[in-house]
């Protein structure tokens, strides 16, 4: 009996070498691959890379799936922005280190806090990924990508829990980020770090939202939800996402997508990242149906 526990914990312990090993084999290989354009094959590795899902039996495979859908997000995402980052090797490199962080380091934990992590970190990635080629896809795809990447780091976050209503949390977060998309669509600010990839101004707020929505659920899930612990994190959202409001030195866009792919040169929004914040406002009435032309006091011409 001693003899095959200590045979049994030496597999353990080779499969977990192995398994390692192939972690880290898995972005070089993604680094090597994305060099081929299109970087179809680069996907396709990270796709079987899952293979595991469907180890087992058939019945098992839709909750597997939906189980590591967060690790697919941030693997298709880290292949889309090393195919991105073309030009510049090192910081291709820099995000293959980051993606092995991720493989090695972030995805094996499973303590309440790791999983917030995680599911932040697929977000902030995912959203960074489809907004740097939302130029070249249609609005009608952005907006169910953000959907999707509300809906499956809502589910990673909640699926911790004894929720009953796992799917209608998951779902109702998906439909606020869609709908937050949609409003940006056609405008959205960018932080320009003189690199290929971009940061959207969207991706950070939501990182603040969705932290301090997920701290109030898990203090109600733990009887510590109280009125100065509201206030405090409502404040602290609300002071963080002024900073990144107020304190953005990025470059403001606000050209439609037409304008945009024809390669002519994106007009700049008058006035720097103060006034494309005032550019949202207007955007944001003018989809909700309440655009009047008193709001443009500056006489710019409503973008189409």
């Amino acid at each position: 009996m001693i003899d095959l526990l200590r045979a049994k914990a030496a597999r353990t312990r080779l499969s977990e070498v192995v398994y390692t090993i192939l972690n880290l084999l898995l972005p070089i290989a993604v680094l090597l691959l994305v060099r081929l354009d299109p970087p179809y094959l680069a996907f396709a590795v990270v796709v079987l890379s899952k293979w595991r899902i469907l180890a087992l039996r058939p019945r098992f495979w839709w909750v597997n799936i939906k189980s590591n859908l967060a690790d697919i997000m941030v693997g298709l995402s880290a292949v889309a922005l090393i195919y991105l980052a073309q030009g510049s090797f090192g910081l291709q490199v820099a995000l293959t280190i980051l993606y092995e962080v991720w493989l090695i380091v972030l995805k094996p934990r499973s303590g309440a806090h790791g999983i917030l992590l995680q599911a932040g970190v697929a977000q902030l990635v995912g959203l960074v990924a489809l907004f740097n080629f939302s130029v070249l896809l249609p609005e009608a795809m952005v907006i169910a990508s953000c959907w999707l990447i509300g809906y499956v780091t809502a589910r990673h976050v909640v699926s911790n829990y004894e929720e009953p209503y796992i799917e209608l949390i998951a779902v109702t977060w998906g439909l606020f980020l869609a709908e937050l998309a949609w409003v940006t669509y056609r405008w959205t600010n960018i932080y320009n770090l003189g690199l290929p990839v971009r940061i959207p101004q969207i991706a950070l707020i939501m990182l603040v939202v969705g932290f301090c929505a997920a701290r109030m659920y898990h203090m109600g899930k733990h009887g510590r939800l109280s009125k100065p612990m509201l206030r405090g994190t409502a404040l602290f959202g609300a002071v963080l996402i002024a900073v990144i409001f107020v304190g953005c030195n990025g470059v403001s866009y606000g050209t439609t997508k037409r304008t945009r792919l024809t390669n002519t040169k994106a007009p700049k929004i008058m006035g720097g990242a103060r006034h494309g914040h005032y550019v949202f406002c207007r955007q944001l009435f003018r989809r909700l149906g309440f655009y009047w032309q008193w709001l443009d006091p500056r006489g710019c011409q409503p973008y189409n």
